[in-house]
């Protein structure tokens, strides 16, 4: 949702996009952000707009106490008419950080918000997924999250 964050620590503060804050494994795979030592997040800031107002986020997990993720899917809808003029969709607990979907904001855009488009989105944001034996679930896992958070986004009265 272009949120930012301001960060303080020994060398001063500074502010970044949220979406640069996690990192990939790469060759330290021990180093989830960029967070340097001492540092910690003092806000997170949501500019506002008015397709926010239609935003929700649903986790899927093995238990109802507080736990990981298996998947999750946070999605803010801009609606006219059932028609998806914008949004914004990101996922967690299926990829080492979390996860922005560009492919299937893009696949929503300009549609009437069915089943066909939220398969439609679901396909696009899992397309170049990479699995391993035992997290495959999570592809249809995911899928299904994410068609489930933008019914339940859509129904949201504003």
């Amino acid at each position: 949702m272009d949120a930012t964050v301001d960060i303080a620590g020994p060398r001063g503060t500074r502010n970044m996009p949220f979406a640069s804050l996690h990192r990939r494994p790469g060759d330290a795979p021990d180093v989830e952000s960029i967070l340097r030592p001492g540092e910690i997040l003092t806000s997170f800031f949501v500019p506002a707009a008015g397709w926010k107002r239609r935003s929700l986020f649903l986790k899927v997990r093995d238990r109802v106490s507080y736990e990981f993720a298996l998947a999750s899917a946070a999605v803010a809808l801009d609606l006219n008419d059932g028609r998806v003029r914008d949004a914004r969709i990101a996922l967690g607990g299926v990829a080492s950080v979390p996860w922005r979907a560009i492919p299937a904001e893009a696949a929503l855009k300009g549609k009437i918000l069915d089943d066909a488009s939220k398969k439609s989105a679901a396909d696009a944001a899992f397309a170049e997924a990479q699995t391993y034996e035992h997290n495959a679930f999570k592809v249809d896992l995911g899928k299904q999250t994410l068609m489930r958070a933008l019914e339940q986004a859509a129904a949201m009265e504003i």
